[in-house]
């Protein structure tokens, strides 16, 4: 197994990407079906295991979705405000530039 260093930037391997989401789905199913077992008679709801594991499949299958969806636009976000302080940085060089010419 090839192990890479982590990147300077701070940012997550997309290795280390991957092995978080999978955990946090794992972690999140099991904790829906636990808070099912425990809430649902509080309510009359009763279910048995293998129901409160379908229904905790939808819900995380929405989790993964909406997860998804919100962090490529926060990436989305910071990638046009890298975009905005790069354009910035140039203009700046340009004026500075021309004022030395």
């Amino acid at each position: 197994m090839t192990t890479h260093p982590p990147p300077l930037d701070g940012s997550q391997s997309r290795t280390g990407s991957f092995i978080e989401a999978v955990a946090n789905v794992i972690a999140g199913y099991i904790v829906a079906i636990i808070v099912q077992r425990l809430a649902y008679p509080l309510f009359g709801i009763d279910t048995t295991l293998a129901t409160d594991g379908m229904i905790a499949a939808i819900f995380t299958t929405a989790s993964l979705a909406r997860s998804y969806v919100l962090r490529r636009f926060f990436q989305h976000l910071a990638d046009a405000d890298k975009q905005h302080d790069l354009q910035g940085s140039e203009r700046l060089r340009q004026r500075l530039a021309r004022r030395h010419l």
